[in-house]
């Protein structure tokens, strides 16, 4: 599987096979991703060699596969963390907020966006977010297992290649916003000295943080006593997809 046409078709090949369908209908793929009906038929018969993140996503979402897989990742298979208690309307655009009475339980949809900073220093740094390419799907269950709720769950495009190949520039990040308390070795988005980044974060016995890079082309960061005011965490890292 070392091509997305490859892979693409597999996923249409076990979409139809779990639904007892024959044919995939390609519009009603095209408006839950997004795209034409012609960018369908692009990445089934080859003429695409890769999708960008958000799209990787969506295509993943509505064939029920890993994303993970399904963007190249030799290291995931097709149905590896695949949430079966998803059940998606194809009908329904990943523009629109499911609010009908048989859909509301299956779907939340979650804002993709982006974190703007207002600077202080410590507890008066504070942030809002803007939404800036619309909404990914998750099932409650999903939701649940992972300890979000609509409210402490964000979704952020990653910027950069300083967390390659983990996450790479584009890749979509799950954070929760209720765990601002630093885990020794988790990731967390976090925000220091006027910018906002992604790093993997470790204690240190004098009580300073490293804020580590796991691309080693990119030096590690230290939040001390001195530069600590101008660092505050926003959330963990609990979800990606790219």
């Amino acid at each position: 599987m070392n091509t997305l046409q490859d892979r693409i078709n597999l996923a249409i090949s076990h979409f139809l096979t779990s639904r007892n369908e024959k044919k995939l209908k390609r519009s009603e793929m095209a408006k839950f991703c997004g795209v034409s009906v012609a960018a369908i038929g692009q990445w089934i018969n080859g003429q695409t060699n890769s999708l960008d993140s958000l799209k990787n996503a969506k295509a993943a979402q509505y064939l029920g596969v890993n994303p993970h897989w399904l963007a190249g990742d030799s290291k995931f298979k097709m149905l590896d963390d695949v949430d079966s208690t998803i059940k998606f309307d194809p009908l329904i655009a990943v523009e629109t907020v499911v609010t009908t009475e048989d859909y509301k339980d299956e779907f939340v949809w979650i804002d993709v966006v982006e974190a703007v900073f207002s600077c202080g220093a410590g507890e008066s740094i504070e942030f809002h977010f803007d939404t800036i390419n619309g909404k990914i799907p998750f099932s409650p269950t999903f939701m649940k297992e992972k300890g979000v709720t609509e409210k402490t769950m964000k979704i952020i495009k990653a910027k950069g290649e300083s967390m390659a190949d983990f996450i790479k520039d584009g890749d979509l990040v799950g954070i929760n916003l209720a765990q601002t308390d630093i885990i020794d070795g988790e990731i967390y988005a976090v925000y220091l000295a006027g910018e906002g980044m992604l790093k993997q974060i470790f204690k240190e016995a004098d009580g300073s943080l490293v804020l580590h890079s796991l691309n080693e082309k990119f030096p590690d960061r230290i939040v001390s006593e001195e530069n600590g005011r101008n660092f505050k965490v926003i959330g963990r890292q609990f979800w990606r997809a790219g």
